[in-house]
């Protein structure tokens, strides 16, 4: 079965569309799909003008940066690639999914530190792209050391591991 280039997405604000996706790999397309039809269509988010971010939204989003800071050096995490926006948003799930874990493992005593060192953080500080953090974030928890097993070996692996 061919993985179509051109996808019929219905998008959020009620338009259709057909858009084409042959930039994106054959393995990425039905994500995106999803993604855009939860989303309006470029004219319609156009229209809508950018919204201005409170002082207080954006204290709290400082605050939440300098505490993912403090984790990542704690757990020899590299910073990533990507934007600025991308950046900000893939730490942010990084530390969750991290946590997650933590939570789910660790804590749940169904296996001790080393495992989660040696199975969760050290896969983890070898995946160096915002990018991989946004895409998986859909996966749940339980999916996570396989595909930081994966990551790991892929082209979003840092060969400069803290």
């Amino acid at each position: 079965m061919d993985i179509p280039k051109m996808w019929d997405i219905d998008f959020a604000c009620g338009h259709s569309q057909e858009i084409d996706l042959s930039q994106k790999r054959i393995d990425q397309r039905a994500g995106y799909a999803k993604w855009l039809e939860q989303r309006d269509c470029f004219d319609c988010f156009k229209s809508k003008g950018t919204k201005k971010v409170s002082k207080e939204r954006e204290k709290e989003r400082a605050e939440e940066l300098e505490n993912v800071a403090v984790q990542e050096k704690r757990d020899g995490l590299l910073p990533l690639s990507g934007s600025d926006k991308q950046q900000v948003w893939a730490r942010s799930l990084r530390r969750d999914v991290l946590a997650g874990l933590y939570d789910l493992y660790v804590t749940s005593e169904e296996h001790d530190e080393e495992w989660f060192e040696a199975e969760i953080l050290t896969p983890a500080r070898m995946i160096a792209t915002s990018r991989w953090w946004i895409d998986n974030r859909e996966f749940g928890l339980p999916a996570f050391p396989e595909l930081l097993a994966a990551g790991a070996q892929s082209d979003d692996a840092s060969e400069n591991v803290a």
